[in-house]
């Protein structure tokens, strides 16, 4: 008979009814579409980002500092499939992680097709800098993002399990909602309705990237991999001691660097990049204690690849202390930007992909026909194996691209962009090919 979890321990099954094979549809859940034409909505910008990844290496304009191909590029990836992909996978993993139903379906549904129109026009007025267009339709996403962020507080407050998953997630909404109203301000001052922004864009833009990466995406990474991370690996009885100190830390260092932005003073960056290597290694200490206590001993490729982000976090981690004590051009930024967001995010997102997407497309085809004799298995939708090229060329593609950045390398940064792109491409046909044998095994 197993014993009871100890005290600062946690298992498996005390986290709520989200447990492998659990990501189930329980009665706290929204229906499966709802997060699953959110997650459509990502893998298809996904895909939209390398063609234009691509058409802009070819045209030779790539990472053209305030070029408005590359803002478009950049929104196209934070806004359109990561923010799609992440928002859908928020509805879906906070029901059954702290026991609470969303507060709003329809809202969330409506939101949906408000979301999509905004950032159609947001990205169209980017690409052709089309400053009122940016204005007008930069405050319609940010109202969407708003609607969001609200729904999702009024549900986390009702949640029955805390800790320091559901502060990550919590502090998550509170963040993106700052940067928001960053950004609110940013366009206003793009659209000439407040020129004095002007004087300041340079610190809010800052804000701006710092909350919704740091504070946005990488609070929803470091919350909701304490419980993933034991679910896709079925552990139990692991120490949850060092969650708390990632949760500190974390908090301290985007803090700390909202700070630097406005006052760059030489202390300030070095407290900065040194509490983001803290908040890092705290949390690979704690993912470490996950998995020393799994059963399923084999390492999924898509576990893997959250690990290689991982690992390319502690690496950006690293990089900001050493950049720290330097003056060094708005070049090493856009390189540091561009490895947290591609390196980081983005490839943690694709990773667990790999997981969420075959589970929610199985359960929208096939959950209900389990009890009627279907042999439809998830792993007959999508072989998890297969993350293992695209993992390995996006890994290999951000670090190039990064360094071409930093060391003003044309050929070393189109080269990484082309890794980048290639992934992108066999990840989206792999997520098509998931939806295409869902039909066909019908």
């Amino acid at each position: 008979m197993e014993d009871a979890p100890k005290a600062g321990t946690m298992s498996a099954s005390s986290q709520g009814p989200f447990a492998v094979p659990g990501m189930s549809q329980g009665g706290h859940s929204p229906p499966v579409t709802l997060p699953l034409q959110y997650m459509i909505a990502g893998l298809s910008c996904f895909l939209l980002f390398a063609c234009d990844l691509a058409w802009q290496v070819a045209r030779g304009v790539l990472f053209a500092p305030g070029a408005p191909a590359g803002v478009a590029l950049t929104h196209l990836l934070t806004l359109g499939a990561l923010m799609s992909f992440v928002i859908g996978a928020v509805y879906q993993l906070s029901t059954v992680a702290f026991l609470m139903p969303i507060a709003a379906v329809r809202l969330a549904r409506f939101l949906f097709y408000a979301y999509i129109a905004g950032l159609a026009g947001l990205i169209g007025s980017f690409s052709v800098w089309w400053p009122l267009g940016i204005g007008i339709f930069g405050m319609w996403t940010a109202a969407v993002l708003y609607g969001f962020c609200g729904n999702m507080l009024a549900s986390l407050v009702r949640a029955r399990a805390r800790g320091p998953m559901w502060q990550f997630v919590f502090l998550a909404q509170v963040h993106l909602a700052v940067a928001l109203a960053a950004a609110v301000v940013l366009a206003l001052g793009d659209a000439n309705l407040w020129p004095a922004v002007q004087a300041y864009q340079a610190p809010i833009l800052a804000t701006h990237i710092l909350l919704a990466a740091g504070g946005f995406f990488g609070f929803l990474i470091f919350g909701f991999s304490y419980k993933l991370m034991p679910m896709f690996t079925l552990s139990h009885g692991y120490s949850t001691r060092y969650e708390h100190w990632a949760f500190l830390t974390s908090l301290a260092a985007l803090w700390s660097f909202v700070v630097r932005a406005w006052y760059p003073a030489l202390a300030l960056k070095l407290v900065s990049a040194i509490c983001v290597v803290v908040a890092f290694l705290s949390h690979v200490l704690a993912v470490r204690e996950i998995l020393k206590r799994r059963v399923r001993r084999r390492i999924e490729a898509p576990i893997r690849g959250v690990l290689v982000a991982l690992a390319l976090g502690v690496l950006w981690a690293l990089a900001l202390v050493a950049h720290a004590p330097s003056s060094a051009g708005s070049a090493a930024w856009r390189a540091l930007v561009t490895f947290a967001i591609m390196g980081f995010v983005s490839l943690t997102v694709i990773s667990l992909a790999y997981k969420i997407v075959p589970f929610l497309v199985w359960t929208w085809r096939f959950a209900g026909r389990q009890r009627a004799g279907s042999n439809v298995l998830i792993s007959h939708l999508l072989d998890a194996s297969s993350a293992r090229v695209v993992i390995a060329f996006n890994a290999i593609g951000v670090v190039a691209a990064a360094a071409g950045v930093c060391l003003d390398s044309g050929w070393l940064c189109d080269a990484g962009a082309w890794a980048v792109a290639a992934s992108l491409g066999i990840f989206g046909v792999h997520m098509l090919s998931v939806f295409r044998r869902a039909w066909r095994k019908e």
